[in-house]
């Protein structure tokens, strides 16, 4: 279940984010403590302006165990971001929260393409991906600084019509 993602999901995110496996192929390095995740989700929420969205994903409604979010809309293009709590992986809810965050950008949201960045390591989160309609479309080399170490891009593009299209029953 997705419900608004808010600052005080921070208590419950922090674990996430100060878990180095976690932080693995994130775009930051983990936090230290709790209010650097308290002062990140503050910074992205006070920043939205109408171009966002996130959710926070959930079993109930109640407690976050990761989230997921589409960023930065702009002539019906967004990015897509996710991250689970560890005990929350494996399980389905990846599959689960990312596939009605793509029916929200393409059914109410109206997108024509969503773009997904990621690790070129990150294996597990390419899988998800490509299970949801998404193509490999390129690796943008050493464009993202974390910490003083460049990292490479892998870009994952998917279009209304071919989520149109893998919707349709046979």
């Amino acid at each position: 279940m997705l419900r608004p993602l808010t600052v005080d999901d921070a208590e419950d995110l922090f674990p996430v984010f100060s878990d180095g496996e976690s932080m693995r192929f994130w775009s930051c390095l983990p936090h230290r403590a709790p209010r650097e995740t308290r002062t990140m989700l503050d910074g992205m929420l006070a920043r939205d302006d109408g171009s966002s969205r996130m959710w926070a994903v959930t079993l109930d409604g109640g407690r976050c165990l990761g989230w997921t979010s589409l960023y930065g809309a702009d002539g019906r293009l967004v990015w897509l971001g996710y991250i689970l709590a560890p005990e929350a992986r494996g399980r389905g809810l990846a599959t689960e929260a990312v596939a009605a965050t793509l029916r929200y950008a393409f059914e109410e949201w109206d997108m024509h393409r969503i773009e997904a960045n990621l690790d070129p390591r990150n294996d597990r989160s390419a899988r998800l991906l490509e299970r949801l309609g998404f193509c490999r479309e390129g690796v943008r080399r050493e464009d993202f600084l974390i910490g003083d170490r460049y990292h490479d891009t892998l870009i994952y593009g998917l279009l209304a019509a071919e989520w149109r299209q893998s919707r349709v029953p046979a």
